[in-house]
């Protein structure tokens, strides 16, 4: 995908998929449960329920309650450059936020500002180089900055030490509650039915289709059930004997009482990474995807607010909101786990590391997969019979 193919996708309001071949044996389904209520679940019962399908999502303890809400939330595809399949997949969820703007209902709590990073010694600014180069090389919009550039973009930093640096203008971040509710409201106002605290507890089989689920409120049928369920996916695929075969990966994130307005992207320098909410929030860890659990969260919220305080001196004495520990799903390759399971042809699995990014194009695929009977060539590499 060339760069000027990327900017007609950012700028459309629909996004090309590929090509697509029919699933045999399909039927269209009549009803479809989405089990969890994080990103990828809000986001697939929105795409469902646009599409005109009788949706009902069960959720297990409350919206967003899961990794979704504990997400740091960068909404990029940069980081994806040890596979192109990947990092296009990545890059189209990317060009999903922007259509997903242009659509009626809740509005989407967006920032658009670009991300930027710099290295202090020559290893990790020559690493820098590389990432950039292979992205750019897809047509990403990547740029090489100077410290006086680095000083232009984000003026209230202290930035100390400089060898490299890089600029990726169409990266950005979203509120990931705020987003879970906003796809929620605009699922319902299509219909769809939302349920919580509603605890799947196993499945309805017979004649070797899938049914329905048990809940402990009773028993919900279903011609389709999407599973979404971030680390819990693993045991529910277990149910049905599906292999769904995760990590989890623990991120503790630092979010301050609101400040001032002093940063437009997000920002990732040497050994901190931080940015600023549109409530005026610092949100901060020690590393991209959130600093491991070492020690007290207590603690670590401490040094992770030092280490940030130091190229944001304006936030030293900040008083500390909240500090969220989350537990990350990452399936053991570390791609997506995307589509109808092989033994289980009405389970559609959607598990997956950088959830956020992807919510927008996995939901679009998923919906066009369940409801029309097709496969998505965009999906192939990630399908869960690999496992």
């Amino acid at each position: 995908m060339h760069r000027r193919e990327a900017l007609k996708l950012l700028a459309g309001s629909a996004l090309a998929l590929g090509p697509t071949r029919s699933i045999a044996g399909y039927r269209e389904p009549r009803h479809v449960v989405v089990i969890g209520a994080g990103i990828l679940g809000a986001a697939i019962g929105y795409e469902l329920s646009k599409r005109g399908a009788k949706v009902t999502i069960l959720e297990k303890t409350a919206p967003a309650a899961g990794a979704t809400g504990n997400s740091f939330a960068y909404l990029n595809a940069s980081t994806k450059s040890a596979s192109r399949p990947y990092f296009d997949l990545n890059w189209r969820g990317l060009a999903g936020w922007r259509a997903w703007q242009q659509e009626p209902g809740a509005t989407l709590p967006l920032q658009w500002g670009g991300s930027v990073y710099w290295r202090e010694e020559s290893e990790g600014g020559a690493k820098l180089l590389s990432t950039k180069k292979a992205v750019e090389a897809w047509g990403y919009d990547a740029e090489q900055i100077r410290v006086e550039d680095l000083r232009r973009l984000a003026p209230t930093l202290a930035i100390g030490g400089f060898t490299e640096g890089v600029y990726y203008r169409e990266e950005g971040a979203v509120d990931p509650a705020g987003a879970v509710g906003a796809l929620l409201a605009r699922a319902k106002a299509h219909g769809a039915d939302l349920i919580y605290p509603s605890e799947v507890t196993g499945f309805v089989v017979s004649g070797g289709r899938l049914h329905g689920v048990r809940t402990q409120a009773g028993v919900i049928e279903a011609d389709t059930v999407v599973v979404a369920a971030g680390i819990d996916s693993q045991a529910l695929a277990q149910l049905l004997q599906v292999k769904v075969p995760l990590e989890a990966s623990t991120g503790v994130l630092l979010h301050t009482k609101p400040q001032p307005r002093l940063l437009d992207r997000v920002v990732f320098a040497p050994g901190s990474t931080f940015r600023q909410s549109l409530e005026g929030r610092i949100i901060s860890s020690n590393a991209h995807e959130g600093s491991a659990l070492t020690a007290s969260p207590a603690e670590l919220g401490r040094q992770i607010l030092d280490s940030a305080s130091r190229y944001l001196p304006q936030i030293k004495n900040a008083e500390i909101e909240r500090i969220t520990v989350g537990r990350r799903v990452v399936p053991i390759d570390t791609f997506p786990i995307l589509g109808f399971a092989p033994q289980v042809r009405q389970l559609y699995l959607t598990v997956t590391h950088s959830g956020i990014t992807l919510a927008p194009i996995v939901a679009k695929a998923a919906a066009i997969e369940i409801l029309e009977g097709t496969q998505v060539q965009l999906l192939e590499t990630f399908r869960p019979g690999r496992f």
